[in-house]
């Protein structure tokens, strides 16, 4: 029976492309001749094939694959042509083949770099190491090379996105040329002709939805058929927006301009993106056909420019600003003052932003007054006063942690310790007997056989012991923060922003026909109740 189940990883990126020697065909080739020659050792379980895919990103399908039948236990064993086809960027590839894939136990072999991850003499460190730098070295110049490129490309006003724009598609012909896309081109001009007759942004989102018609994302998605992701925090997010409007409104490309480099990577080897100054853009006009005339898109901009009157910042801000959020939309809720009553008094409700700016559709309204919240919010904090102040929970906390750590562990610590350094004072006396032929190499092998295991026995349990010791330590860390913060707040008769920020991390109110939920997550936890 054969020892391993192999799998056959083959990549090729761009860069690649044009040479003959790194061709999947060829890689295949090597790879499947390796399997054949060591018949007696390897059976090949799949081939797994990512073409036109960087080695900079481990975010390649057939690699999630392979990796996939590593965790079901169908492959043991990992063969590719040379290190570069596993990974270019020298670090996590390292890090990939010296310790995921030993904890994996899996075999790794890259047969042109003689590379073997079970044969200690075909797995040398240094030089393992100098071929991944040379690899990280070639990414670096690459990257150089392609930034320079595509620089040029936006300078002639080339569209070298990955993405058209919505209202637009890439045409077939030339991949960095912009053509209209009339469906969505009628939403855009529908959009702009509604703003500019007095609609607002809300408003026109609303209309939308209302209408069924899919906002951007879903567009792409299912009407395009693009695998495309939206790159915001709300990436979920299946409807029209106030800041999806905006986007539109706002955006060049409707007038026949090529607007690019707004955001870039710093770095070859860093793959988040940061913000351009909007003085760095790159803008080419009249690149392409406009779906928006020029007159219109200037007088929208104007109306956007417009400065409208807004109530005082004071009188819009909460003290739950930034702390209480819709568990359901993950938006944040929003304030609302009441008219005034008979006796001029008002009162303040929160509603699910998305409810309150794109309707019941999109989400339920999760209303609740400020006063009730108050009222929870306060009750809380009393709870956990008095769970602060209880003798019995003061007690059993520090027994708990300090009794562990002053005492059993800390002295079963002590003790392997002491016994480990005896192992290695034995060794050391039989080397010593070694050289001096008072034993042979044999009875030293053997010897030293068992010193390792029952070393590593050792080590373990020292680890085991010291990690216990680190999270009682953490617990009463933990327990210290909790008690000296609650404690501050326990004559507490009202809440106010102050308190609200100094001891709360975010409060979510969850909705369901029958009733409603507040969640309240304190940044000081009480380590009872964990």
């Amino acid at each position: 029976m054969k020892r391993f189940k192999a799998a056959a990883y083959c990549r090729l990126s761009h860069e690649d492309i044009n040479r003959q020697s790194e061709s999947i065909d060829n890689q295949r080739l090597i790879i499947e001749s390796y399997i054949k020659s060591h018949s007696d050792e390897f059976e090949l379980a799949g081939t797994y094939i990512d073409d036109g895919i960087s080695g900079m990103t481990y975010d390649r399908a057939a690699y999630a694959d392979m990796m996939e039948a590593v965790s079901r236990g169908c492959v043991n064993a990992i063969i590719v042509k040379d290190l570069s086809r596993i990974g270019r960027e020298q670090v996590e590839t390292l890090n990939l083949i010296r310790k995921e894939f030993i904890v994996r136990n899996i075999r790794f072999i890259a047969i042109t770099d003689d590379y073997d991850s079970f044969n200690s003499s075909k797995s040398d460190g240094l030089s393992t190491s100098v071929k991944l730098l040379l690899n990280d070295y070639y990414c670096a110049d690459i990257s150089k090379k392609v930034r320079s490129a595509q620089q040029a490309k936006r300078k002639k006003g080339c569209f070298i996105g990955s993405y058209a724009p919505y209202g637009y598609i890439k045409s077939p012909d030339n991949k960095n040329r912009l053509i209209v896309d009339e469906t969505a081109a009628r939403v855009v001009k529908k959009i702009f002709s509604l703003y500019i007759g007095g609609m607002g942004k809300i408003s026109i989102a609303r209309l939308l939805n209302k209408e069924g018609v899919p906002n951007p994302t879903v567009y792409k998605q299912t009407v395009q058929g693009l695998k495309y992701k939206n790159s915001n925090k709300l990436s979920s997010t299946s409807y029209w927006t106030y800041s999806t409007i905006h986007k539109i409104l706002t955006n060049e490309v409707y007038i026949g301009n090529t607007v690019q480099h707004r955001s870039e990577i710093k770095a070859y080897n860093i793959r988040k993106k940061v913000q351009v100054p909007k003085e760095d853009w790159c803008i080419a006009e009249n690149t392409h056909e406009a779906i928006i005339d020029k007159n219109d898109f200037e007088t929208a901009r104007n109306m956007l420019s417009i400065k409208r009157r807004k109530p005082e910042f004071t009188d819009n801000l909460s003290k739950y600003t930034g702390l209480f959020f819709c568990k359901e939309c993950g938006r944040a809720m929003h304030k609302y003052i009441s008219k005034p009553k008979k006796d001029s008094t008002r009162y303040i409700t929160f509603k699910c932003g998305t409810y309150s700016k794109l309707g019941k559709n999109m989400c339920t309204i999760h209303s609740i007054k400020e006063s009730d919240l108050d009222e929870l919010v306060l009750s809380e904090i009393r709870r956990n006063v008095k769970a602060a102040l209880s003798a019995d929970s003061c007690s059993y906390i520090k027994s708990k942690c300090l009794t562990e750590i002053k005492t059993g562990q800390q002295k079963r610590l002590e003790e392997l310790k002491s016994k480990l350094s005896e192992l290695g004072k034995k060794r050391i006396t039989m080397l010593k007997h070694l050289s001096e032929e008072i034993i042979s190499t044999e009875d030293f092998k053997l010897f030293d056989s068992e010193n390792k295991k029952e070393t590593e026995l050792i080590k373990e349990s020292i680890s085991h012991i010291e990690e216990k010791l680190a999270d009682k330590n953490r617990q009463l860390k933990s327990y210290n923060n909790w008690l000296t913060n609650i404690l501050r707040y326990k004559d507490i008769k009202e809440v106010d922003r102050e308190i609200l920020t100094n001891l709360i991390e975010k409060i979510y109110i969850s909705e369901t026909p029958e009733w409603k939920t507040i969640e309240i997550i304190f940044k000081f936890k009480n380590p009872l109740e964990e």
